[in-house]
């Protein structure tokens, strides 16, 4: 019997050894993936909550506490939709939070998007793009996601 129970105790022993530690699983989502939001006026600011019901929201899909931050990056070539071209300054969209600490698993993280277009003529008919990069910091695994923002400025009215 003894004998029995200190085999049984070295193959637990090794089988606890031989099994490969718990993974952790970690992931962002977003339906905030690809936003548009057409004929925009110039001089005016707009809310993505407000015009098209869309805030940024962004879900921890894993399974521990992440810190995130969210942040704006100008689109290279290769990553533009047709049409579209980089939007000239970021300083034209704002978000309303971007730093989010201990989102938890199944949480989410919100920050409203403002575009703000310059009262510039020169503007008007024109077609942007701007990413929002949204993204663990910390933690032993990263992961990130890019929310792509696109938006059209109305053309000059006829009488102007």
């Amino acid at each position: 019997m003894l004998k029995g129970n200190i085999l049984l105790g070295l193959f637990l022993a090794i089988g606890l050894c031989l099994s490969p530690p718990k993974a952790n699983a970690a992931g962002l989502s977003t339906g905030f993936s690809e936003v548009k939001i057409e004929n925009l006026e110039i001089g005016k600011s707009y809310s993505t909550k407000e015009t098209v019901g869309l805030p940024l929201v962004v879900v921890n899909t894993g399974d521990e506490p992440v810190d995130l931050k969210m942040e704006l990056l100008l689109p290279q070539e290769s990553e533009l939709k047709e049409g579209f071209e980089p939007i000239p300054d970021l300083s034209w969209i704002r978000l309303e939070r971007t730093e989010f600490k201990e989102i938890e698993p199944n949480e989410h993280a919100t920050s409203d998007v403002i575009i703000s277009i310059p009262p510039d003529p020169r503007y008007q008919g024109k077609k942007y793009q701007v990413f929002i990069w949204s993204h663990t910091v910390g933690g032993r695994i990263g992961v990130g996601l890019k929310s792509k923002l696109l938006f059209t400025i109305a053309k000059a009215k006829e009488n102007e």
